[in-house]
């Protein structure tokens, strides 16, 4: 008996329900260090898109879908940020857990404070316009923080032994983001940056929780590419505005800053990760938001 009683034991403790980690999938690299944060050791996570990729446009493989279909729970930003591609993944995994409306699946972006939601009809016109506001709110450390509070609800729902657990850690998140953005706002002030352009409205809502201003965007269009005219426009304004920094995000064509640094010599251009993953060294959001501050900083 000694022999087999704990074997047994063993054999109920892995049948026990809850007992497995849950499984989840991310649509991005930072929605999977928020889980990674809230669920720890309890989940086992993935991201679908990688950092160095734009996340508007991804593939829907057959692996996605395959992984999908294993998953307790699925969680997206929204607000068409995977319009193009998710709902592929989803149909095909042919999981009823995951579907919209079920517990399995989560939204996240519209369930914190949106920025930059259009007013009136939108028009393919004005470029790639997002109806339901900017989806990328996992750039600014105080959105993530409530983010993770609803993703360990969310958790705790489908695996209640853990509740507590959950909620404990995003909350030990939350104070901690809290905290860093203390610092890194009087890191900021420090440096004396007023104002950067960026390649495309990827940074607005770091760039709006450390009060810089984004006058230009190398974009003419939200998703068109710039033209000569247009930067020619964006030349005159930094010069107007006195702006020193552009920033292009790492998926981007940095190169077509060149024409700018022409003109202006003294301007700082740099290309920089806007996602966990993003870079060597950018594994956490607190890693990505350091990163981000040591280039206006002028430190990377």
């Amino acid at each position: 008996m000694k022999t087999i009683y704990p074997l047994f034991t063993l054999l109920i403790l892995i049948a026990a329900p809850g007992y497995s980690k849950l499984s989840v999938i991310t649509t991005t690299t930072d929605l999977r260090n928020l889980v990674e944060e809230v669920g720890k050791e309890n989940v086992s996570v993935e991201a679908i898109a990688k950092g160095t990729q734009d996340p508007h446009f991804i593939e829907a493989k057959p692996s996605f879908m395959v992984k999908a279909s294993r998953a307790d729970l699925v969680i997206s930003v929204g607000m068409d940020l995977e319009i193009g591609w998710l709902p592929s993944i989803i149909q095909g995994a042919r999981n009823p857990s995951i579907q919209h409306g079920k517990k399995g699946f989560l939204e996240v972006g519209l369930l914190v404070e949106p920025l930059e939601v259009p007013k009136g009809a939108v028009s393919r016109a004005e470029g790639d316009v997002h109806p339901f506001g900017n989806p990328h709110v996992t750039l600014d450390p105080i959105r993530a923080g409530e983010i993770a509070g609803k993703i360990a609800e969310r958790l705790g729902e489908l695996d209640p032994p853990h509740l507590v657990q959950y909620a404990t850690h995003a909350k030990a998140f939350q104070t901690l983001m809290a905290s860093r953005t203390k610092e890194w706002k009087q890191r900021v002030a420090k440096s004396g940056v007023k104002s950067a352009v960026t390649y495309h409205k990827t940074l607005t809502y770091f760039l709006d929780r450390f009060e810089i201003q984004n006058p230009a965007i190398l974009e003419p269009k939200p998703g068109i590419p710039p033209t000569s005219s247009h930067i020619l426009d964006v030349i005159r304004l930094i010069r107007e505005k006195n702006i020193s920094l552009v920033l292009v995000e790492n998926f981007f064509d940095p190169t077509v800053t060149d024409k700018i640094k022409n003109d202006i010599p003294a301007l700082r251009s740099k290309t920089v990760a806007v996602s966990v993953d993003g870079r060597p060294g950018v594994r956490t959001l607190g890693e990505l938001y350091e990163s981000l501050i040591q280039v206006i900083e002028g430190k990377e």
